[in-house]
Parts: structure tokens; C-alpha cells; sequence
């Protein structure tokens, strides 16, 4: 049961990245406040999806870019956010059990995070950490990336949208042709108007007709590398030029049409940019020093502070 009521708690902290507010009249013009979803009036705005999406692990993200990245991620997160709100509205947080797993939970994040960030810190100098970043440049390379969107059409036995094989590479054909169509432009047209109309159009399609979690987002897979995507597809994505649609590509889930948003060529992490993660490693290999470190504080921290006990009060099991 322990391991059941963190899972609610940490299901809990969700709503702290949420705002109370109506859905705004116009888009706000920091894009990282325009709102991803209002879930009954709680508001999850760009810049708090980014964040918690940076914060998965990495093969947690590899599952979600494969399965339509950021949306398919705010659609369990949406899911979640329901349970908790549904949770709130039975009062079950104010269960005695369950408001102590909360505070054992915060008390652990705060403990973890501040040994890491403040105590450890004068054990891992900027000169190990330098010395780290020079002597493993692989750690630190950058892949490339394209930023890719997809309509997906999938043959399939079951369900509403039952389709064979052929069917469904008639019906791709079909929107493949039609956006074909759509995306002839006047001579003369500017190179940033042709990459934003063929984008639009690609979108509007996907919403309208692909048939996968990305689809309410136009078909956004977010920024991927290589090795996260199915190999044809992604063979696909990283030769098509940005802005131009791939022709029809089959993989194993079914037919797809692609379109490169954007490009990030290979580079390398600065120095900078990856300390904390220099330093997150590092720690491990300071582990002993980093525990003395922390028993000594404590026992300063004992040895001046109001501290009473009483072991007769202690129950036995």
C-alpha cells in the first residue's frame, strides 16, 4: 500500500503547475504562457509542459516521441490531472495517510536536493569538472535533430476505422494528392511564406485525417535524434530538406506522409550548459566524502539545536 499511496502523492504535486484562470481572450504573447490545455479552469500553459517534459527520464521520452511526443505526453498528463482533481473533490487528500506521504515525499525532494546542490558543492571544484568535460567530448556531442510532423493512416482488422492494406494506401494517396494541390504557389512566392502555408496545410491535414495520439497537434513528433524513431521512417525524416513533404513511406505501423518543421545540425554541449550533469555524475564518485560531509553537519546541527526524545513512546510493531 506504501507504494501505492507515493504514487498518489507524487500524482498530487501535478496541480502546483497549474493556474486557476478562463481561457484567455487572445494568445499571450510570451509563447511559453499561451495554454497547451485548461483542464475545468486549471490552466497548463507551454512553459509548463516543456518543464515537466525536460524532466523525464530518457527512455521515458523516447517512449512518448515515439508515440507523438509532447501531446501524447499532455494527454496521460491531462488523464492524471483528472484523477487528481477528482481525488481533491473527494477530499482523499486530506486523508491523514495520505497528507503524510505528501509531507514525507516533500521532505525527501528537499533533503535530496539541497545535500546535491549546496552540500556536495564545495567537494566538486570547476577545475574537476572542466578537467571531466575535456577528457569526454563524446559525452557531450549533440546529435542531430529535425523537428517532424506526420499524417498516419494504419490498415487494421479492429475498430471504427476497420481498412485494408490497400485501402488505407488509397486513402493516403488521396491526401497526399490533395496537399500536393494546395501547396502550388504563385511564382515569386517568398521561401518563409511557402514553408508556413505547406506547414499549415500539413497540419490542418493531420488533425482532419491522421489517425494517431499526434494527430490534435498536427501531426507533432517534437525534436527527435536518431535511433527513437521506426528506422524507414526515420531514414525518411533525416533526408527529407526542411519544409518539403515526404512521399508516402511505409513502416510497420502503417502509411505515412512527412514533413520537417526545423533542423538542429550536430553540435557540442558548452561547458556550460553541462555542469550540472558533469557534477550530478561526479557526485557518485565523491559518494563517501559527499556521506561525511552530510554526518557532519548533522552532528553540528544536533549538537546546537532543542532537540528532545522520548524512546518511551515508541510503539512496537
Amino acid at each position: 500500500m506504501k507504494h501505492l499511496f507515493a504514487a498518489i502523492a507524487a500524482l498530487l504535486a501535478l496541480p502546483i503547475f497549474a493556474q486557476t484562470a478562463p481561457a484567455p481572450a487572445k494568445p499571450a504573447d510570451d509563447p511559453g504562457k499561451r495554454p497547451v490545455a485548461i483542464v475545468n479552469g486549471q490552466t497548463i500553459t507551454a512553459a509548463d509542459l516543456d518543464f515537466l517534459y525536460d524532466r523525464l527520464g530518457t527512455k521515458a521520452r523516447e517512449a512518448y516521441n515515439a508515440q507523438g511526443g509532447k501531446s501524447a505526453y499532455l494527454e496521460n498528463y491531462i488523464r492524471k490531472r483528472l484523477v487528481v482533481q477528482e481525488a481533491i473533490k473527494h477530499n482523499f487528500d486530506q486523508r491523514p495517510e495520505v497528507k503524510a506521504d505528501m509531507q514525507a515525499s516533500a521532505e525527501a525532494t528537499l533533503f535530496d536536493r539541497y545535500v546535491r546542490d549546496v552540500i556536495s558543492a564545495p567537494l566538486i571544484t570547476d577545475a574537476e569538472l572542466k578537467k571531466y568535460y575535456d577528457e569526454n567530448p563524446k559525452d557531450f556531442e549533440i546529435p542531430e535533430k529535425v523537428k517532424v510532423r506526420h499524417i498516419i493512416i494504419v490498415p487494421t482488422d479492429n475498430g471504427p476505422n476497420r481498412k485494408t492494406r490497400a485501402e488505407a494506401q488509397e486513402k493516403i494517396q488521396a491526401i497526399a494528392a490533395a496537399l500536393h494541390q494546395q501547396n502550388i504557389f504563385p511564382a515569386g512566392t517568398d521561401e518563409d511564406t511557402v514553408h508556413r502555408l505547406v506547414l499549415h496545410n500539413f497540419e490542418e491535414a493531420a488533425k482532419k485525417y491522421s489517425e494517431d495520439a499526434a494527430a490534435p497537434s498536427g501531426g507533432d513528433l517534437g525534436w527527435v535524434g536518431k535511433g527513437v524513431l521506426d528506422p524507414t521512417f526515420e531514414q525518411a525524416a533525416f533526408l527529407l530538406k526542411k519544409g518539403v513533404m515526404s512521399g508516402i513511406v511505409e513502416t510497420r505501423f502503417g502509411f505515412h506522409l512527412i514533413l520537417v518543421e526545423d533542423k538542429k545540425q550536430a553540435s557540442t554541449m558548452s561547458f556550460e550548459e553541462a555542469k550540472p550533469q558533469i557534477r550530478e555524475f561526479l557526485m557518485t564518485q565523491h559518494a563517501v566524502d559527499v556521506l561525511e560531509t552530510v554526518n557532519k553537519l548533522t552532528n553540528q546541527l544536533r549538537a546546537n539545536s532543542n532537540v528532545a526524545t522520548f524512546p518511551q513512546n515508541i510503539t512496537a510493531k
